[in-house]
């Protein structure tokens, strides 16, 4: 099970091996819903209220790591929307997603020698397609390595020498935010071997490919992009929206990123569907 979906006390669904199937709603009615979700995030260090009515926490368990995103009934949605999504707590290999169809040998193979190579890379693909799956895959084949990871949560946990930074929000009064962004900065005087964003989608992006260009080799990201072909175009528009210019933005991604991965579902599995360089000729 990865997902596990409540619409308020109506209705509620789970996902087993990519498959969503309608359970049984352990609330009778709104009221119960919305009184555990305020618990829940109260006793985690969040809120849940008007003022606030869109929350996220990450719990660790014995099922593994725990992402509760949480919108409150009112003028966001009729209902207590919950959506917690499992990540495991055991580290999947390479090895592992060959056995499951999830690459193939030959893919294996190049993803092995991305990481050994020290390659740039960036992988691609929609929500829940797997991207940080394989992602903490191939970084857990650095484990030699001092590799910095800076996430929203606590996702990667990755195995070996691997430090991990998690951005922070505002507080009620609206200060104290730290950024991805911030975090990067900080993370290039802490001696990384290796550096990974979560997931790219603002500033990050530019202080990210910076990095890469002056001597930072192996670094790795994933993003939201529908193909490979889709990639390169959506990342020019996150530096356009932080203010790069667009032949800035070519020559940053075309001098920075070396390979791009695709995953994408397909059927119940999730698979990898493409890898390949990132030519000039693309941007």
């Amino acid at each position: 099970m990865t997902d596990v979906l409540l619409d308020g006390s109506v209705s509620a669904f789970t996902e087993r091996e990519g498959t969503l199937e309608k359970v049984a709603n352990p609330f009778s009615n709104e009221e119960e819903v919305t009184s555990w979700t305020k618990q829940l995030l109260r006793a985690n260090g969040s809120r849940l209220d008007i003022a606030k009515p869109i929350s996220e926490i990450t719990l660790g368990s014995e099922f593994g790591l725990l992402r509760i995103h949480v919108v409150l009934q009112g003028e966001c949605s009729k209902r207590t929307q919950v959506s917690i999504r499992r990540h495991q707590a055991a580290s999947l290999t390479l090895q592992d997603l060959v056995q499951s169809s999830s690459i193939t040998k030959e893919q294996l193979d190049l993803l092995i020698e991305i990481i050994k190579g020290k390659e740039n890379f960036v992988i691609i693909g929609g929500t829940g397609s797997g991207k940080t799956t394989l992602l903490k895959a191939m970084l857990n084949e650095a484990i030699q390595e001092r590799v910095i990871t800076i996430e929203d949560a606590p996702e990667l946990n990755l195995l070996g020498n691997a430090v991990s930074l998690t951005t922070r929000l505002a507080n009620h009064e609206g200060v104290g935010e730290i950024s991805i962004a911030e975090l990067l900065r900080e993370a290039l005087r802490m001696r990384p071997d290796r550096l990974v964003i979560g997931e790219a989608r603002g500033e990050e992006l530019l202080v990210l490919l910076q990095a890469m260009n002056t001597g930072h080799s192996g670094a790795g990201f994933t993003l939201h992009a529908n193909s490979v072909t889709d990639a390169v175009p959506r990342m020019l528009a996150i530096l356009a929206g932080v203010g790069v210019n667009p032949e800035l933005g070519r020559l940053l991604v075309s001098s920075s990123v070396t390979w791009v991965i695709e995953v994408k579902r397909v059927g119940s599995k999730r698979a990898v569907t493409a890898i390949q360089r990132l030519a000039v000729g693309y941007v």
